[in-house]
């Protein structure tokens, strides 16, 4: 195990405006989904990344220029929306 996946999952965080919201929700849920993808984290880090402050997390995601930013698309399929 390396340090390499905390600070993957620090800039997918700050890049990726769909992670971020889902992890901001449940962090726990969203980290054993990425270590069942073969994220390896141990439980310090794991612990670490969800007592990380919210607020930190947004301001550090507002300030990545957008042109590195993942692109968000909504589904325009959905019809439910009136």
């Amino acid at each position: 195990m390396t340090h390499r996946n905390v600070e993957t999952l620090i800039g997918r965080l700050a890049t990726d405006a769909t992670l971020r919201r889902r992890f901001l929700d449940d962090p726990t849920t969203v980290l054993a989904e990425l270590r069942a993808q073969g994220y390896e984290l141990t439980d310090v880090e794991q612990q670490a990344l969800v007592s990380t402050s919210a607020e930190a997390i947004r301001a550090f995601a507002a300030h990545v220029d957008r042109r590195i930013q993942k692109a968000e698309f909504t589904d325009l399929s959905d019809t439910t929306q009136n």
